[in-house]
């Protein structure tokens, strides 16, 4: 699928580059911190302690705000095949994580920064830089392992009974200040959250050493478990740090996750209580890496061509096909689609069903006007991997483009009912609308995509809109009605949200 589906521009992501930067840094070390006193107050070994004064409920509406905001700060990768990777590493630690209350959400961020954060519930998200300083698939799951133990054992959940009524209070301002971001006062909510944060900052540091120590033990036992290898965690540490030992300027995850060399030895200790696992690099961890190297990297042409070599021009057929494929969508960026396809061929006719190769393929043909071979194409993977999100939208993207408008918003509706909160399915879904000349469907999907932005007015303008626009359709005008309400609650909702 092309990049820029639902992605902001580069412009934009600069302009709005504060914002995130001072949540990450209240998401990060509100229950990590820099560094801890000594005199630290032992919270329980066990995360399944209930904090009286926030509920796994208001958790979840705390991170569904939080989720809004973060999306319409952060240029948050909707790239579908890497939304899919990522959740199904970290829907597979899930599955073996003890103490699980809460629905997961995983994301990455497009952003060279090595960080890693977790906020309330359920959400993890990863920038796009540790991806790539990953070397393996195992290193990876020791970062998720960590911020999935974070959430499991609510670390901020506890830290904020722990403060009992002064984080309270700071929590109370935080979600004041992003109300007001979402309500559109962006300046006035900006400034908040960096009073917060003010607040904050201090009160964190009682409990970094806890929550760490907790989350480095039960996430390394959470990675075993997950069959990925335990000393992975030590590794990625030790790499980290020494890639920075030199810095005067750290990344965000060596300032919320500091790293000392007694952390990493109780790491490497601890992982030698498990049976070594040695698990086989996967290709589509290559993959994943060569698409974020290529599609979403501002750096030079020759600048990716290089890391393309140094990171896969080996011998084995793995890193062949990673490299191969990175090289293809090289091609592609170039409009080079003859290079393009004769890079993909070979992969794909090894590997018919791997979905990167699908669609990369998708897009060549659709780039050189053969949406009628995309179609016929997409349609038997489509009855072969019926729901799956790669091949719903590069689906309906086929049929839009083949002018198959009815057939294409059909398939959306589908799709949006499973995934309600997919930036691409909307826009597509807008665009099959558009095309196929229901104004009234076009407005309710633009006001959907406003939405997942926290961009409430927005959303209601368009559905309002709409309801005026129906005309003899009973059904329709309820159901349109019934979401301007859902919305104002919503907005109501977000605005008034406290523990």
């Amino acid at each position: 699928m092309p990049k820029n589906t639902g992605q902001h521009s580069l412009l934009t992501r600069y302009k709005k580059k504060a914002l995130p930067l001072l949540l990450a840094s209240f998401l990060g070390t509100l229950t990590l911190g820099a560094a801890a006193a000594d005199n630290q107050i032992k919270l329980p070994e066990l995360g399944t302690v209930a904090s009286s004064s926030l509920t796994i409920e208001k958790e979840l509406r705390i991170g569904k705000a939080y989720k809004i905001l973060l999306r319409n700060q952060l240029p948050i990768i909707t790239d579908p095949l890497l939304e899919q990777y990522i959740n199904d590493i970290g829907l597979s630690m899930v599955a073996n994580a003890n103490d699980v209350k809460t629905p997961f959400d995983f994301f990455i961020v497009e952003d060279q920064a090595i960080n890693a954060f977790a906020f309330f519930g359920g959400h993890v998200g990863i920038h796009s830089g540790l991806l790539l300083l990953a070397d393996n698939e195992s290193e990876l799951a020791a970062v998720l392992g960590h911020e999935i133990t974070h959430v499991t054992q609510r670390h901020l959940a506890r830290s904020i009974e722990a403060r009992s009524s002064t984080s309270t209070a700071t929590l109370a301002s935080l979600l004041g200040s992003i109300a007001l971001v979402l309500a559109g006062a962006g300046d006035v909510g900006i400034a908040g959250i960096q009073a917060s944060l003010a607040v904050s900052q201090q009160l964190a540091i009682n409990y970094t050493r806890s929550n760490e120590k907790e989350a480095d033990r039960i996430g390394i036992d959470l990675s075993a478990r997950s069959n990925f290898d335990p000393r992975s965690a030590a590794t990625f540490f030790t790499k980290l740090a020494a890639q920075h030992r030199y810095s005067t300027k750290l990344p965000p995850m060596l300032l919320s996750h500091p790293v000392t060399e007694l952390r990493i030895a109780e790491s490497r200790v601890r992982a030698q209580g498990y049976p070594q696992i040695k698990p086989p690099i996967k290709l589509k961890f290559l993959l994943a890496k060569a698409r974020l190297m290529t599609r979403f990297n501002d750096s030079s042409q020759d600048s990716i061509n290089h890391n393309l070599k140094v990171t896969f021009d080996q011998k084995d057929s793995k890193n062949q096909q990673a490299f191969a494929y990175g090289k293809s969508l090289v091609a592609f960026s170039n409009k080079d689609y003859k290079l393009a396809h004769k890079l993909l061929a070979p992969l794909i006719k090894h590997s018919p069903d791997n979905l990167f190769y699908i669609d990369t393929l998708t897009d060549i043909l659709l780039a050189t006007n053969q949406a009628e071979k995309a179609v016929k194409l997409l349609k038997n993977y489509d009855e072969l991997m019926l729901n799956n999100p790669v091949i719903s939208l590069n689906y309906a993207s086929a049929l839009i483009q083949h002018k198959q408008y009815e057939l294409a918003i059909l398939k959306l509706e589908r799709f949006l009912e499973q995934h309600p909160e997919s930036v691409p399915g909307w826009s597509m879904l807008f665009d099959a609308n558009r095309k196929g000349n229901h104004p009234v469907e076009q407005h309710v999907a633009v006001a959907e995509r406003h939405a997942l932005y926290g961009n409430f007015k927005g959303a209601l303008k368009e559905l309002y809109k709409a309801n005026n626009k129906i005309e003899n359709d009973i059904l329709t005008k309820a159901k349109v009605q019934s979401r301007i309400k859902q919305l104002r609650e919503m907005e109501q909702s977000l605005k008034k949200l406290k523990i």
